[in-house]
């Protein structure tokens, strides 16, 4: 089946109102697919070798719709549309295209748009369709991101790596709580984990994450992954180190279960926080007798470090 991806890049003073106000519109049209792309920060562009790959710098939504008879028509009204909800506004600028594709390119179209990332002081996250000549002191993770959560890219995601690259020792026993992608588990690993675990109550995330532990020839002598309850599936064991990249609703409902695994001494590292949620997580981690010893933060984002 043939698809038209409709793409509007647009630029403006709120940029999150804006991308509401298109999104509506698009749904209004019954869009079949949609996807939404932000910026990377600027200074990102050091970590790029070729200048000429394409790297997203505006904001972008594309909306996918079924070729048949009415599309000319559908375009047209698209267009008319948006000019006359746009055509007086000074708080944006914008720009609307239109691709045809097929079926099986819409489903691998984001693929373009994920690069190598620097996503720490020494880690780049690189998707394995792409190729990157690391540096003598980068250490590159491998990922096909396609079918769980955990692309490095997030603010989220990059917190953690950086709050693990500070506190991870060799040697330590590391556990993540909710592995998706299993990125955390393959930094923990080249940090010099002697034991990782990881455990997602979701089979696909861990048989994904097996496949991304694979990818970057990770020792699967020290690796165990399960699917299960946390509590369940570690028993009487404890870890040096606990790493949770999940929604902050998820942590708060964990977060008791996560202590009793942490050895004395042990850390703590919490990512996935929304800053609103952020005051509390804090409170009750101290409430559970953990001192935070690094709080971080990333556009709406928060990560903590605490230590038993």
């Amino acid at each position: 089946m043939k698809l038209i991806e409709v793409r509007l890049i647009f630029e403006a003073d709120e940029p999150q109102y804006v991308k509401k106000e298109i999104t509506d519109l698009f749904y209004e049209f019954g869009v079949q697919g949609l996807k939404i792309d932000e910026p990377m920060e600027r200074d990102s562009l050091d970590y790029y070798r070729d200048e000429k790959i394409f790297l997203q710098r505006d904001y972008a939504v594309s909306a996918y719709f079924p070729v048949n008879l009415y599309v000319e028509k559908k375009k047209s009204l698209i267009t008319d549309t948006f000019e006359e909800k746009f055509k007086d506004r000074e708080d944006l600028i914008y720009s609307l295209d239109f691709y045809e594709l097929d079926e099986e390119d819409y489903q691998n179209s984001w693929k373009k748009y994920l690069y190598p990332e620097k996503v720490s002081e020494r880690f780049v996250v690189k998707p394995t369709w792409r190729e990157y000549e690391a540096e003598e002191d980068e250490i590159v993770i491998e990922l096909d991101p396609g079918r769980a959560f955990g692309t490095g890219s997030h603010p989220t995601t990059s917190l953690c790596i950086k709050q693990m690259e500070d506190y991870i020792h060799e040697g330590d026993s590391v556990i993540d709580v909710g592995t998706g992608s299993g990125i955390l588990m393959v930094a923990a690993n080249k940090l010099g984990a002697s034991e990782v675990w990881g455990v997602d109550i979701d089979p696909l995330a861990v048989e994904v994450a097996k496949e991304n532990l694979e990818l970057n020839k990770v020792d699967m002598n020290t690796i165990k992954l399960f699917k299960g309850d946390l509590v369940k599936v570690v028993e009487d064991k404890k870890f040096d180190v606990v790493v949770a990249n999940i929604l902050a609703d998820v942590i708060l409902l964990l977060l008791n279960d996560m202590s009793t695994v942490v050895k004395k001494g042990g850390l703590m590292i919490l990512s996935g926080i929304i800053e609103d949620k952020a005051a509390e997580i804090k409170k009750r981690i101290i409430s559970l007798g953990y001192e935070v010893v690094s709080e971080t933060k990333d556009k709406e984002w928060v990560s903590f470090t605490a230590r038993a």
